[in-house]
């Protein structure tokens, strides 16, 4: 456990309260809202951006906790990369809008009356509690490199911390973009 994992664990669980507190306190009526710049995902509405977010916040935590069991399995720092396994796992670049591993909906798939407040809140504290795992990696997991696209934003050059880092970026800006809708 580092200063740093820590960190990154309050930035994902303050995000993931953020979201869960608007919601609450907007109601089921804040789903069918448009979320401007968004309109590609789903039918652009609160309701498919915000399960678009849960969803990459399941992936975040799927993709930390392999590349956290790898990284203390033979993987070096620096230059060196974590092992390859993660793009087995179905997160390469432009996976923004597939199906997962499972086979789980396109982003497509989401509209407001498909998606309902109960089962959303749920999938995003079910996340918020599977990014816990954050706050368990040690600095040198951090400093470890995934390899070149088995994640958004891995280049082969970026540590973990670094990707993590970007990941928890832009979901502030869906969040951002949830919270300019449901105002």
């Amino acid at each position: 456990m580092s200063e740093r994992a820590i960190q990154l664990s309050d930035t994902a669980d303050g995000q993931l309260a953020e979201l869960i507190g608007l919601l609450t306190a907007r109601n089921e009526a804040a789903l069918s809202l448009p979320c401007l710049g968004r309109e590609t995902m789903g039918d652009g509405t609160v309701a498919a951006c915000t399960a678009h977010t849960a969803d990459r916040y399941e992936l975040i935590a799927e993709f930390v906790g392999a590349a956290s069991q790898l990284s203390g399995a033979g993987a070096r720092r620096g230059p060196h990369r974590v092992s390859g396994f993660l793009r087995a796992r179905g997160h390469g670049p432009g996976g923004h809008a597939e199906r997962d591993h499972e086979g789980s909906r396109h982003d497509g798939d989401y509209t407001a009356e498909n998606v309902d407040l109960d089962s959303l809140l749920k999938r995003l504290s079910a996340a918020r509690g599977a990014l816990n795992i954050l706050s368990e990696l040690t600095d040198e997991q951090l400093d470890t490199v995934p390899p070149a696209g088995s994640f958004r934003f891995c280049d082969g050059q970026r540590t973990l911390e670094q990707v993590i880092a970007g990941l928890l970026k832009h979901q502030s800006h869906q969040i951002d973009a949830v919270k300019a809708a449901a105002r």
